[in-house]
């Protein structure tokens, strides 16, 4: 009986420790990457020249025991190419670069698209972190009607998350419902 009772009791240890671990998800990543040496805005730049092109999507990856890494797709400025490049935050290399299947990206976003926006992604991620306080974690880019539109999820310091979208025209800013 004794030893049902200490596994009951290492079990529910374990499921209050993992439960911590991930509701303080957010502001851990909002911990990590106000560390990191690396923004998301130079990971695109580095993912954007390396890649001939914009970039579309961004995100920073959390990895057990490590600063993770962002993830940045770029489409290349003649819409023929999507590439994945994964970045390191502490010194900005490309750990992996690969080709991706796009036909799915073309049907909500195209290379005229992104020419056309005033604000790119970089700069709707710094706008969003600015008028945050938070860091960024997720950045999306999609049409809405004829204009871009971004999704940017933040990761603030008291561990919540917001999503916010940014108008790809006049860099306008709303919380997303």
């Amino acid at each position: 009986m004794k030893s049902k009772v200490t596994a009951l009791a290492a079990a529910i240890t374990m499921g209050c420790a993992i439960t911590a671990s991930y509701a303080d998800g957010p502001a851990r990543e909002d911990a990590i990457l106000s560390h990191a040496k690396v923004s998301m805005n130079q990971a695109i730049t580095v993912a954007e020249e390396q890649g001939g092109g914009q970039a579309i999507d961004a995100e920073y990856i959390p990895r057990s025991g490590t600063t993770g890494m962002y993830d940045v797709k770029v489409l290349s400025m003649d819409g023929k190419a999507l590439l994945d490049f994964n970045v390191n935050p502490e010194n900005g290399r490309v750990l992996k670069a690969t080709r991706q299947h796009f036909a799915k990206v073309l049907t909500r976003i195209k290379p005229a698209d992104l020419q056309s926006a005033q604000i790119p992604l970089k700069g709707a991620i710094k706008t969003v972190e600015a008028q945050t306080g938070g860091k960024v974690v997720l950045a999306d880019t999609d049409r809405h009607a004829d204009a871009v539109r971004y999704t940017v999820k933040v990761a603030m310091a008291d561990g919540t998350t917001k999503t916010i979208k940014v108008d790809g025209i006049d860099g306008k800013l709303a919380l997303a419902k």
